[in-house]
């Protein structure tokens, strides 16, 4: 599916609520690096649902992309992150989380159990881009 004038909505509700698009990187002619920077406390009734659409929205922007949701501030994930992955109800893509010096995906510190499974079930497989290791690595936690 392309990218439509529902996205567009998407994008912009989740920019009202704090959710800002940091970024799209070109890594390479088949990779591409979409970053979401997600508050710790969205300005929204329905955070969960909102960053679902942002993602979807994101992945349509550009095929091949890893989407990356950035958590600002310190401290754990926010429930609402861990949510939205619960939301994409079979929609298959590349994420990878990064909050406060751990993510999803090795190397480096690694974010809960939990949460690691949850984006592993939303991937499609293959590689991912790896923004703080600047590297492809694989998609699944295994």
């Amino acid at each position: 599916m392309a990218y439509t004038s529902v996205d567009s909505k998407a994008m912009d509700e989740a920019w009202a609520a704090g959710i800002r698009t940091k970024a799209v990187d070109v890594v390479d002619t088949s990779h591409c690096l979409a970053t979401l920077m997600c508050p710790r406390h969205p300005n929204a009734e329905d955070p969960a649902s909102l960053l679902a659409k942002a993602i979807e929205a994101s992945d349509r922007f550009m095929a091949g992309s890893t989407i990356c949701l950035e958590v600002e501030g310190s401290g754990s994930v926010p429930d609402y992150i861990a949510e939205s992955i619960d939301l994409l109800n079979g929609y298959s893509v590349k994420i990878i989380i990064v909050c406060d010096g751990a993510s999803t995906h090795l190397p480096g510190p690694l974010l809960s159990d939990e949460l690691r499974e949850a984006v592993c079930k939303a991937s499609p497989g293959g590689m991912l881009w790896h923004p703080v290791a600047k590297e492809l690595v694989y998609s699944t936690i295994y």
